[in-house]
């Protein structure tokens, strides 16, 4: 019995049978609801529905910064399309600390499930679990959307993946106007410095406090670090970027990540022969968006400071290794990619089978600096960073 149950407790843990299992409920998902909702709950919600005007769809998506990012345009796409409907997001608790009171949003649960009680008539799973597949079946939604579903669907007629922005707006598709990329437009998401997020009250006057202690106007924000070692930039070359955009575009440096890359961001400030400053002391995530919005400029490796950048309207360039920029990288004309593609490309980012020059390393200095001048919009080159939080 013992075996029996870490056997089945590791099968629970494998993420392509939860897809599997997932692609399969979706594809049956009415059929699934007649059998084990069949009258009650699904003429007590159109009831509800026709008496407030509108639509309750619950949006998952349980894992980090940077996929929730990819998932925001969704969201604005579909609070624009469907007037009335009340939006909810189901998230991480860390997520959901700056997600909070965004616009479309209509309420957001963070890590807890919601009642079941709350009676959604939609469920978007953008990053769901057994546990969200179980709550979608017990609740009786009327409709579900899954990632998983999308992709077998593509898989079986041999089309390739979808760019992550599109797939997210393509799980919400029969709730909206548009395809992918006309959404993006009528978002005025291909129009420079669009903001996805806005910031609140209280994160606007810490970043201006922090802005005015250390008279800074005109800087760049450096991202130095990233969850997977093989996605980081040589610390070298770090010092090097920072030194040339402070002498050559006379910028003052910023870098920001979490407490435990405090160390190298220290080993490149000592590399450094003028003063820079550091965002670094565990503050939550919704501080450091209007230091973002204020930038004149972002360079960070592929991770969620590099998708929250783009977030808040703040030109950025992204250093991809491993992962694949034409899948996650953001899908606005203020953002830059810069990737090395080797034949080991895509990789599971836990060995690398190059490790004398690995991918990362193969980016140079003059390439990111050439994005950078690309990117700098001439408009912001005098305004300070008061005018852009």
């Amino acid at each position: 019995e013992g075996l029996f149950m870490l056997r089945f407790a590791g099968m629970l843990r494998n993420e392509r049978l939860y897809f599997g299992v997932s692609a399969l409920c979706g594809l049956f998902w009415p059929l699934l609801g007649t059998l084990l909702h069949p009258f009650g709950r699904r003429l007590k919600r159109a009831e509800e529905n026709r008496s407030d005007g509108g639509l309750r769809f619950l949006v998952i998506r349980l894992d980090e910064i940077g996929d929730m990012v990819t998932t925001l345009p969704m969201i604005k796409a579909l609070a624009n399309d469907n007037p009335g409907a009340k939006i909810d997001l189901w998230c991480q608790r860390t997520v959901g600390e700056w997600m909070e009171g965004q616009d479309g949003l209509h309420r957001v649960w963070k890590e807890q499930a919601p009642p079941t009680e709350m009676a959604y008539d939609v469920v978007i799973e953008g990053r769901g679990s057994w546990r969200t597949l179980l709550y979608a079946l017990k609740s009786g939604v009327r409709a579900r959307r899954d990632r998983g579903t999308i992709r077998l669907q593509r898989r079986l007629v041999g089309k390739p993946q979808l760019h992550e922005w599109d797939i997210n707006l393509v799980l919400a598709g029969p709730w909206l106007k548009a395809g992918p990329e006309e959404s993006l437009r009528w978002l005025g998401l291909d129009q420079p410095g669009q903001r996805l997020l806005r910031t609140v009250p209280a994160a606007r006057t810490e970043a201006e406090l922090f802005l005015n202690r250390h008279d800074l106007t005109h800087y760049a924000i450096l991202h130095t670090g990233a969850r997977k070692l093989l996605r980081r930039w040589s610390l070298h070359r770090w010092a090097e970027l920072a030194g040339r955009l402070h002498v050559e575009m006379n910028l003052d440096i910023v870098f920001v990540g979490t407490p435990d890359e405090q160390g190298d961001v220290e080993r490149i400030r000592a590399m450094l022969d003028f003063e820079t400053h550091t965002w670094m002391e565990g503050r939550p995530v919704s501080r450091l968006i209007p230091l973002l919005a204020g930038a004149h400029l972002m360079v960070g490796n592929e991770s969620g400071p590099m998708h929250l950048a783009v977030a808040a309207g703040c030109p950025t360039v992204g250093l991809f290794g491993p992962g694949e920029p034409e899948i996650f990288s953001p899908k606005v004309p203020f953002f830059r990619a810069l990737h090395k593609k080797l034949p080991c490309n895509p990789c599971g980012q836990v060995r690398c089978v190059l490790p004398d020059n690995p991918c990362m390393n193969r980016i140079p200095v003059e390439e990111v600096m050439q994005a950078v001048l690309e990117l700098r919009p001439p408009s912001l080159a005098n305004l300070p960073a008061s005018d852009r939080i």
